[in-house]
């Protein structure tokens, strides 16, 4: 006899994915939403984003800017990564400092940008500002993590100036990425020599008024600021440049809030191939000292003056120390620093010994590499932009 519909097991049964989820659910309504809230914000951000698909309870916590806030300034959210781009593929890896730095992994770069040549300007709260090397191209803020991204037109100049052309491959463009917390915004900073007396010019890009306004530094030297990433510190952002015609290095400071341009003193050493980074938090610059068998020295600033920390870092070995690579440091995580040596990620003890090492596809650059802190942050409402630039 032919089993009927009803005799047979129903076509729309649930599968088990579907039982379970809903299992999940009527488990997560049992805690209220503000312990949920804070349970979870001091969960990383790879879990959370896997998170979001437990109940719609959750994904609605989890999406919500307020959460991302608070996520971001939990004590536990200080995970450092290091973003490098790739010189083999078009793409962008990621490296979590804090765990073992042999696993890297790829990060799903914007449309926009994943056939062309980039470099990296700076990073602040998860954003990462990157640099399209090509004719009419705009500079892109992106937040890795979520995807989210939207372009930043460059401000309007003089179409005659050559570093003005689409700045295709032209390293006469500078830049960084800073957050103005008194008023709750992202300001995209550049800075470009005039092409003659190498006078820079400056800018400043507030997401929340989708506008350019011009920076004064009439009361600066003429210098040229090098192509290091701009590192950005307690509102500040600083660049390592040096002095037109002269093999002279300043510190550039840009005060987010007061919105003025200043110069930092350097600390008093004699070491030279100086780097500008953050360590522990603080603003750092290391050093190769000749005077004492190449070894590197690491400052950081502490209340407005430069501590020395004692680390040992010997810069090279053998006959031809100067010949010989460097370890060129990056942070410090867990009592080591990562640095980077030719086209390797190392992890050193503070007294110089080899923890492990990572071979990576990238020039030793610091326009291809940045630090940065996971986040679900987002730019502010007041943009209003597309689906497609806000990654949705």
């Amino acid at each position: 006899m032919r089993a009927t519909q009803s005799d047979s097991v129903p076509l729309h049964s649930p599968p088990r994915f579907e039982k379970m989820k809903h299992e999940a659910e009527a488990e997560a309504m049992v805690l209220p939403v503000e312990l949920v809230e804070k349970i979870l914000v001091w969960l990383p951000v790879k879990s959370l984003i896997r998170f979001r698909c437990v109940s719609k309870q959750w994904l609605s916590l989890i999406s919500d800017s307020r959460f991302a806030i608070l996520h971001y300034a939990a004590p536990t959210n200080k995970n450092t990564r290091l973003l490098y781009l790739s010189s083999e593929v078009p793409e962008a890896r990621c490296v979590d400092l804090e765990a073992s730095i042999r696993g890297d992994y790829a990060l799903q770069l914007p449309l926009s940008c994943r056939h062309f040549s980039l470099s990296i300007l700076g990073s602040c709260r998860g954003f990462i500002l990157l640099r399209i090397h090509v004719h009419g191209a705009a500079l892109l803020l992106w937040n890795p993590v979520t995807g989210s991204h939207r372009s930043v037109p460059y401000p309007v100049a003089d179409p005659d100036v050559p570093c003005w052309m689409g700045f295709g491959s032209s390293n006469n463009l500078w830049g960084g990425l800073g957050y103005d917390e008194s008023c709750d915004d992202y300001l995209v900073v550049v800075g470009w020599g005039d092409g003659h007396e190498w006078r820079p010019h400056w800018e400043y890009f507030s997401i929340r008024t989708n506008s350019w306004k011009e920076i004064e530094c009439g009361h600066l030297p003429p210098h040229l600021v090098t192509i290091d990433c701009a590192v950005f510190c307690n509102g500040i952002l600083y660049w390592l440049a040096v002095k037109n015609m002269e093999v002279n290095f300043v510190i550039v400071a840009f005060d987010l809030a007061g919105k003025h341009l200043s110069m930092v003193s350097f600390p008093k050493s004699g070491g030279s191939r100086r780097l500008l980074k953050l360590f522990a938090g603080c603003l750092g610059i290391s050093y190769l000292n000749f005077t004492e068998d190449q070894k590197i020295e690491i400052w950081v600033m502490k209340e407005l003056s430069w501590t020395k920390l004692n680390v040992v870092l010997p810069y090279a070995h053998g006959i031809y120390p100067l010949c010989a690579p460097g370890i060129h440091p990056l942070c410090f995580t867990k009592g080591e620093l990562v640095g980077t040596k030719d086209n390797e990620l190392v992890k050193v003890s503070d007294k110089g010994v080899s923890v492990e090492s990572l071979r990576i596809s990238c020039r030793d650059n610091d326009s291809e590499m940045v630090m940065f802190t996971e986040s679900l942050l987002s730019l502010p409402d007041e943009f209003g932009g597309t689906g497609e630039e806000q990654g949705k």
